[in-house]
């Protein structure tokens, strides 16, 4: 019976070892999670300015997560975001950002960051980098 358990944890940490991996990008310097494959849902997107994972009011990574229906959930900053979002091919638009309502310091970063997701028409993937355009424009930058 210790047999099989041990075989049991054994194979887990393999699956889990395979499935994820930690590096540091040579070229930005952020280290970061990748899966095998991106994929712009259920994969948790950082967002990134001047090469730096944008840090939040308590030092969280500013976030976003795309669910398999395109209805958006994240962390602006100082709040917890959602919005239903309409997905297509690389179309994609966000319906009436809600959120938490605490009051930080400085909410500049969270009002940027809503207002702007609230223009974006389309996106893109590349390696672990989801980028977000209105028409030809790059709005936004995330990694994953």
């Amino acid at each position: 019976m210790k047999f099989v358990k041990v075989l049991s944890v054994l194979a887990l940490s393999g699956i889990l070892l395979t499935g994820c991996t930690t590096s540091k990008s040579a070229s930005t310097g952020y280290n970061v999670t990748t899966k095998n494959k991106s994929s712009l849902t259920e994969t948790k997107w950082n967002l990134v300015e001047d090469d730096e994972i944008v840090k939040g009011f308590n030092g969280e990574n500013v976030h976003i997560t795309i669910t398999e229906d395109g209805n958006l959930n994240g962390y602006a900053g100082c709040n917890q975001i959602f919005s239903e979002g309409l997905l297509e091919g690389s179309s994609i638009k966000f319906n009436l950002i809600g959120g938490t309502k605490m009051l930080c310091p400085s909410m500049k970063i969270e009002e940027s960051f809503t207002s702007i997701l609230k223009s974006v028409d389309r996106y893109e993937i590349k390696g672990n980098e989801l980028y977000f355009y209105k028409g030809n424009m790059l709005l936004l930058k995330f990694i994953n």
